[in-house]
This record gives structure tokens, C-alpha cells and sequence, in this order.
């Protein structure tokens, strides 16, 4: 998963739960809407392992870093209603920016939000205490504010030799057949974990996760000009056979 697919990844979850409001990337252009409320995310530096995590899938070099950065998430809200029991009519609004987003909270540690990084393949833990900003609001737009920060992690792949390669290329079998060639159909989606893989899970079941996983090579250049197809061309060298000759000191 590359860094700009995690972050979209998580900014849909959040608008998921903020269905009613505006939830967008910090350091865009964009027009704040008085009448809804606003979720801005802004996502921290990139934190990686030096090397990574080498395997071998159908004869390409696949590695793996774990990854995470950190995602503030700034709710601003211009208050919930209070409304006088008498007259039915709207006498002032409170800050209700702390509480909405403490409720955010427990929806990422819902067993919903579980299951949505356990099929995503990432995690989502949250750091710290959510924090009433109100005070410091800068802002004409809207009158409350609360943040949260959150820790978000994930795994990026490097494929092929000059790791150039998309991640894409890595292509698992769907089960289903090409209805215009008859050949085993497959995505570059990986498939869901049905089964637990913990202590001798390969021994005892037979199978192995990288199991019937092929590479396609699939190369696109970065937007800045990065990788070429010679790179994307080049292979790993590998030997079969090895020639073991003994030698004997002089007695």
C-alpha cells in the first residue's frame, strides 16, 4: 500500500462516520461550509524500518516495511442546539466539539472499525487524549474545535529487483476463471484471512499463504519522473546448482 492509498484510506473511513460532514486533508484549497460541520486530517511524516523485509514470490524479490504516521484530526463545529423547553425555540449553541469526537473514538476502537483494518490489512490506534481546543479557535467560521491524534499503520511494498515495480504487480487468484481465455482469473487484491496462521498453521493445513501468487510486472512511472522501464526490466540472478571442491592441507 503506497503512503497517498493509506491516507485516502483513512480519510474514508472518517467521512464513513462523519457522513454529515465536511472531511477533508489539511493544506488544500477548499471553502469552509458555515452550515455543516468540519473534519480536517492532517497526516504526519512517514516512519519506516532502514531495510525491509525480504521474500521471494514466484521468483521476484518482494519486501515488505512496516509502516505508520501519525494523523491529527481537528473537529470545528459550531456548537449543538439548545433549545428552551417552553417555547421550542433554539436560545444558544455549546460546545459539543469535545464530546462528538470522543464519540469518533469509540467507533475506531468499535469491533466494526476491527474488522475494517483486519481487511484493509492496517491498524488504527489512537495516541493520547482528545483535546478541547475551543480556546484557541482563530476562526469566524466556526465557534468550537476539538483534535485527536492517531497512529496509523501500514505496509508498503517494494517489488521487483530495482524495486520499481507496482505493488499491483503481486496478483493472488480470485477462484474464478477468465471467461474469454479459461485461465485462472486473478487480482491484485489480497484475500481475506479466513483461518488462523499462528504457531505450525502451515503444517498442520498444507498451505502456505504465497500458495498459487504470481507477479505480473506492472510499471508507472512516479508523477516526478521516478523509475524507468530498463529498471523495471531487470531481474535477480540466482544459481541452481553449486560445485563444492575439498581441499586437503598437507599433513
Amino acid at each position: 500500500m503506497r503512503v497517498g492509498q493509506a491516507k485516502e484510506l483513512f480519510r474514508a473511513l472518517t467521512k464513513k462516520y462523519f457522513a454529515e460532514a465536511q472531511v477533508v486533508f489539511a493544506n488544500q484549497s477548499r471553502t469552509p461550509m458555515q452550515k455543516i460541520p468540519l473534519v480536517v486530517i492532517t497526516p504526519g511524516n512517514v516512519n519506516r524500518p532502514t531495510h525491509p523485509n525480504y521474500e521471494v514470490v514466484d521468483g521476484v524479490l518482494v519486501g515488505k516495511y512496516l509502516s505508520r504516521f501519525s494523523l491529527t484530526v481537528d473537529l470545528f463545529s459550531n456548537g449543538a442546539p439548545v433549545i428552551d423547553e417552553e417555547t421550542g425555540e433554539i436560545v444558544a449553541y455549546e460546545d459539543n466539539a469535545e464530546e462528538d469526537l470522543l464519540a469518533f473514538v469509540d467507533f475506531l476502537n468499535s469491533e466494526y472499525a476491527l474488522t475494517w483494518s483486519h481487511r484493509n490489512d492496517v491498524s488504527v490506534l489512537v495516541d493520547g487524549d482528545v483535546l478541547s481546543l475551543t480556546g484557541v479557535v482563530n476562526d469566524t467560521t466556526y465557534q468550537y474545535r476539538a483534535r485527536l491524534t492517531a497512529q496509523f499503520y501500514f505496509t508498503q511494498r517494494a517489488v521487483g529487483h530495482a524495486a520499481v515495480l507496482s505493488e499491483d504487480s503481486v496478483q493472488y487468484p480470485t477462484g474464478e476463471k477468465d471467461p474469454e481465455t479459461g485461465e485462472p482469473a486473478y487480482t491484485s487484491d489480497a484475500p481475506e484471512d479466513t483461518e488462523s496462521r499462528t504457531g505450525d498453521w502451515d503444517r498442520i493445513s498444507g498451505k502456505k499463504p504465497e500458495d498459487n501468487v504470481i507477479v505480473k510486472p506492472e510499471f508507472t512511472p512516479t508523477a516526478s519522473g521516478g523509475g524507468t522501464e530498463e529498471l523495471a526490466s531487470i531481474e535477480t540472478g540466482y544459481f541452481t546448482e553449486a560445485e563444492i571442491k575439498e581441499e586437503k592441507a598437507d599433513e
